[in-house]
C-alpha cells in the first residue's frame, strides 16, 4: 500500500493521523480513499472547480514535487510509493 504523509494542518479531518496507508492505483484513488475514512479531508487536497491539486497544497511522489496539472491525479502509484501533502503557510 502507497504511504500518504499528512501536513500537521490537516490533522483535524484525520484525527491526528499523520500517515496514512492506502491501496490506491492512483494519486486520485488514494485521495477518494482517504476521504473515505476521514471525511473533509479532499476539499482541503483538491480544488472541486479545477480537478487539480489546491493552490495552497504541493504534493511530492517519492520526493519529488508534483505539477497541478488535473493529469497529475491520475498518475499510477505503486505499494512502495510515499505521497506527501505539503500545506502553504501564510502570515501577515
Amino acid at each position: 500500500m502507497a504511504t500518504v504523509i499528512i501536513p500537521i494542518v490537516f490533522h483535524g479531518p484525520t484525527r491526528g493521523e499523520s500517515s496514512v496507508e492506502i491501496a490506491g492505483e492512483t494519486i486520485a484513488d488514494c485521495f477518494d480513499l482517504i476521504e473515505e475514512r476521514f471525511p473533509g479531508l479532499r476539499e482541503l487536497l483538491i480544488d472541486e472547480g479545477t480537478q487539480s491539486i489546491h493552490k495552497f497544497v504541493k504534493v511530492t511522489l517519492n520526493g519529488e514535487l508534483l505539477d497541478r496539472d488535473p493529469a497529475t491525479l491520475g498518475q499510477s502509484v505503486s505499494a512502495s510509493d510515499e505521497i506527501e501533502v505539503i500545506a502553504a503557510i501564510a502570515g501577515g
